[in-house]
């Protein structure tokens, strides 16, 4: 914005001089209009264009250069035009109703132009006063962090009032630090300092339009919230003298409040961001310490009694039994492996650490060395493995896809009827794997399906069913590392459906059968 039409400015001593000045020239143009036209008028029409030069005065300069030029035109009129010419002197003391007319009618003219010209200019600077509100609000309130959004609004308070200026926001002390802004404005010395500190802590503006501190270089706002002020913004006018203007201050105090309104918003929403962050925390940290204490206890506990067992055997157990005991510690101790093992992925999974490096694959045979790895666990669980024999080689990373079809089997494995078969299948269209696990299962609880990848959600089903609930959203994450996405849906004949889509990006390598090699049949 225009520093000489900014909002609130009056003019100052020079502009008024202008304004006379001005008013003595127009009365001059109309003097000399008048002589042109006096040949072929009478006196009364003469008087006419001094009217106008009034009118012209006051629309352009105001009220009082405007009365300054009905004055100049009674005297101008009667010393070139009224008889006798060129004297003050009048002999027709007629004339004498004539210059009081013509000067109250051209005063009153002249008032009234002047004030619907002040009335203009009142509502060109409320539009404008207005029009900076709106963009300084505008602008911060599409801002979120408090950093960008205090340098947006110096940006504003500079352009609208030519200035400099500087947020201060209080430490942990209470005492002031520039945050933002011009950090200059405060020199070496603290003086300025102790000012915007006074300003703070009496919760009063401070400065050139204050008498106690003593007047400084800058004026300080407090920026005052709905309980306490968050801090002091510190502006120096480039013309202090206009600064000192009511309207102006009255326009910079609003800026104030609108800065304190936005910056309130701010911290609020940080302190709203870090809250959830913090419950989130608590949240977390409760429910591993849930599945620690009864997921990770319960292998602890059945290993301890049967190495207990083991120990202190005098002989009595026979081969049969010591071999049941010493399976029973490598079976529980796998599982506490697997379960400290998602703990584990979880970790690298929520530091940013995992990385899917793509190399081009075979599916079935990723999908075959996770069902191989699974099989003590499968034990007499069908497994239906649909996956076309020209199926291309698809990029992704075969140590984490076989962890990602590990976990869903395994899901799937936990969540449905032991005599049913688990349903694995893949297909290849338009660019895209489309990966997908069903089982025959009592299916998903309606309205749960996003809730299933979130970290330590368990599905509702019978009581102490092994699991911390991390193995679908370690799928989620190893999926969302492909650069892909995982979803979950109820089957229409019943049981649950995992759907796992992948991008396919390049042309994977050409691979040449074997001779004698056959059409690989679905494994059973």
């Amino acid at each position: 914005m225009d520093q000489r039409t900014t909002p609130g400015s009056r003019p100052s001593a020079r502009h008024a001089w202008r304004g006379y000045a001005g008013a003595a020239l127009l009365v001059g143009v109309s003097t000399a209009a008048a002589a042109l036209m006096q040949p072929a008028f009478e006196l009364s029409n003469l008087a006419m264009v001094y009217l106008v030069g009034v009118v012209a005065t006051a629309v352009g300069f105001g009220m009082r250069p405007a009365i300054l030029s009905a004055v100049l035109s009674v005297v101008l009129f009667d010393f070139c035009f009224v008889p006798p010419r060129f004297t003050l002197r009048v002999t027709d003391t007629q004339y004498l109703v004539t210059f009081g007319v013509m000067l109250l009618v051209a005063i009153v003219i002249g008032t009234l132009a002047a004030r619907l010209r002040e009335q203009l200019e009142e509502a060109r600077q409320r539009e404008r006063r207005t029009a900076a509100l709106y963009r300084l609000s505008h602008g911060l309130a599409s801002l979120g962090s408090t950093q960008d959004l205090l340098t947006a609004a110096i940006q504003q308070v500079e352009a609208v009032f030519d200035c400099r200026v500087a947020v201060l926001l209080p430490d942990p002390g209470g005492r002031l630090d520039v945050v933002a802004g011009d950090a200059s404005l405060f020199g070496v010395g603290e003086e300025e300092r102790e000012v915007a500190q006074w300003s703070f802590d009496h919760d009063r503006p401070a400065g050139l339009e204050a008498a106690h501190p003593p007047a400084s270089g800058a004026i300080h706002l407090p920026l005052l919230a709905i309980v306490d002020p968050l801090g002091v913004i510190a502006v120096r006018p480039n013309e202090p003298e206009r600064m000192r203007d009511p309207d102006r201050l009255q326009l910079l105090r609003t800026f104030a409040n609108q800065i304190a309104l936005a910056l309130e918003r701010s911290q609020l929403a940080e302190a709203a961001g870090r809250a959830r962050t913090q419950a989130e925390s608590e949240r977390t940290r409760s429910a591993l310490l849930s599945s620690v204490s009864h997921d990770l206890r319960t292998p602890l506990a059945v290993i301890t009694g049967a190495a207990s067992s083991l120990r202190d055997d005098p002989g009595v157990l026979s081969a049969a039994r010591r071999r049941e005991l010493a399976e029973t510690v490598a079976e529980e101790a796998q599982r506490l492996n697997r379960l400290i093992g998602q703990l584990l992925d979880m970790t690298r999974l929520e530091s940013g650490s995992l990385r899917a490096r793509k190399e081009w694959h075979s599916l079935e045979e990723v999908v075959g060395a996770a069902l191989a790895r699974l099989e003590p666990r499968l034990g007499d669980r069908p497994v239906r493995v649909a996956i076309p024999p020209d199926l291309p080689l698809v990029p992704l990373d075969a140590v984490l896809f076989e962890q990602l079809i590990s976990n869903l089997v395994e899901n799937a494995h936990k969540y449905s009827p032991g005599a049913q078969a688990i349903e694995i299948s893949a297909r290849v269209a338009d660019s895209m794997l489309r990966f997908e696990v069903a089982d025959h299962g009592p299916g998903l609880p309606e309205g749960e399906e996003q809730r299933l990848f979130e970290r330590f959600y368990r599905g509702p089903g019978p009581a102490g069913r092994p699991g911390v609930g991390l193995g679908l959203a370690i799928c989620r994450g190893i999926v969302e590392a492909h650069g892909g996405a995982i979803a979950a849906a109820n089957r229409p004949g019943g049981g649950a459906l995992f759907t796992v889509t992948l991008p396919i990006e390049g042309e994977p390598p050409v691979v040449e059968r074997e001779p004698g090699e056959r059409d690989a049949a679905p494994l059973a």
